[in-house]
């Protein structure tokens, strides 16, 4: 079997997680997570598929690790818009800002 690319993975993970086998979501998420520790989508994931599972207080972890990195995240595209002279408004050119921000609330 031909080795998935990160995008299909978690195409995969997620497939799973809807499907309601968080077992399996669960294992690629943290598949994905052990090569790229800072994938905010699978974090996210991760979370979800733990609290599935049953395990809040991983759930929790994945949750608070997502939040972190959205939130560095956003304020890397808040600095970039402060240097861009955009400050304040949003940037309806990108999605960058749009997408940390719904993770923010």
């Amino acid at each position: 079997m031909a080795t998935m690319h990160s995008e299909e993975r978690i195409g995969e993970a997620w497939r799973l997680h809807r499907k309601g086998d968080n077992a399996a979501a669960e294992k690629i998420f943290s598949e994905i997570l052990d090569k790229a520790p800072k994938h905010l989508d699978a974090l996210y994931g991760l979370g979800l598929a733990r609290r599935a599972n049953g395990n809040l207080s991983g759930a929790a972890e994945a949750f608070q690790a997502a939040l972190q990195l959205a939130k560095d995240a956003y304020n890397a595209v808040d600095t970039a818009s402060v240097i861009d002279g955009n400050k304040g408004t949003n940037d309806l050119g990108t999605y960058e800002d749009d997408r940390f921000l719904m993770l923010q609330r």
